[in-house]
């Protein structure tokens, strides 16, 4: 199985700071979120990923190449630790950096979404074989991978799709892609409805940026009409999985945070900078000093 990571938007909530460098290599606790989620799918097994990028992967492409001056200079202070790390960076995984493109292969338009790197993702993938699918602006805290999760999940009833879900606050739902389970099932979905009306969503189980799916997909995909902005939203073609084939909604043990905007970011960069013991004791110690 291979896996497809999408950081094709524009970081616009992020704007001036994501003009030049995408968000999702933004650091968080020390690393960039990109890297959280490569290391997530190699922790699964996942080891052939597929970065869908809009324009130049460039500082990206970097992240993850060898650095031969800079492991030069590392050897060179005795900073072994570090060097490692470095290096061990350009050895993670097989990855591939794709731009998303305005037409596709036949001349078709490519509308903007997060279900267009799917499309620019299509001739990168295994002809006949299931594959990971991922937001790249969230983060799931676990014991347990999420991607691990999800796999289980997979293997377990084989289906058209796995979708990640957890549940929300009823006021936060007009925010996320809700789910509607079919009577009588504890996990499996009737339909998904993208950012309903306050009051109006069918439960506050939500979609958390994670999916398995099998090419069928594609099918859904290729007659999909773009919606809300003109945009291409993989919740309805999900909701359109849902309406002719098995889809399950995997609950996910774990926090999920949104790291979308600065604030959200903020607050994912203090969990998880909580949670590590060579930098836990230094926050906490200044959280404690200020005057709020």
């Amino acid at each position: 199985m291979k896996g497809i990571i999408t950081i094709a938007g524009y970081g616009t909530r992020f704007l001036p700071a994501s003009k030049a460098v995408p968000k999702e290599m933004f650091p968080i606790a020390g690393i960039p979120l990109l890297q959280y989620h490569v290391e997530s799918l190699v922790a699964a097994g996942i080891t052939e990923i597929i970065v869908v990028v809009r324009g130049g992967a460039g500082v990206i492409q970097q992240h993850f190449a060898p650095a031969p001056d800079l492991e030069q200079h590392l050897e060179a202070q005795g900073k072994t630790a570090r060097l490692e790390e470095v290096r061990r960076l350009s050895h993670l995984a097989d990855i591939v950096f794709v731009p998303q493109p305005d037409k596709l292969p036949d001349g078709r338009p490519l509308p903007y979404g997060n279900a267009s790197p799917a499309l620019a993702a299509r001739a990168w993938l295994t002809p006949g074989e299931p594959f990971y699918y991922m937001f790249g602006d969230d983060i799931i805290i676990a014991d347990t991978p999420v991607t691990q999760q999800m796999l289980d999940a997979f293997e377990r009833r084989r289906p058209a799709a796995v979708v990640a879900i957890q549940s929300v606050p009823d006021e936060e739902t007009h925010l996320y892609g809700c789910i509607e389970l079919k009577p009588g099932s504890e996990n499996e979905m009737a339909r998904i409805i993208e950012k309903p009306a306050p009051g109006t969503a069918p439960s506050n189980l939500v979609q958390a940026g994670h999916f398995i799916f099998t090419p069928e997909l594609f099918e859904v995909l290729d007659m999909l009409q773009t919606g809300q902005g003109g945009e291409l939203w993989l919740t309805h073609a999900v909701d359109g999985l849902a309406k002719r084939s098995t889809v399950v909604a995997q609950p996910i043990e774990g926090q999920w945070m949104a790291a979308g905007d600065p604030l959200r970011h903020l607050k994912a960069c203090i969990e998880v900078t909580l949670r590590r013991d060579d930098m836990r004791e230094g926050l906490v110690e200044y959280l404690r000093s200020l005057e709020l």
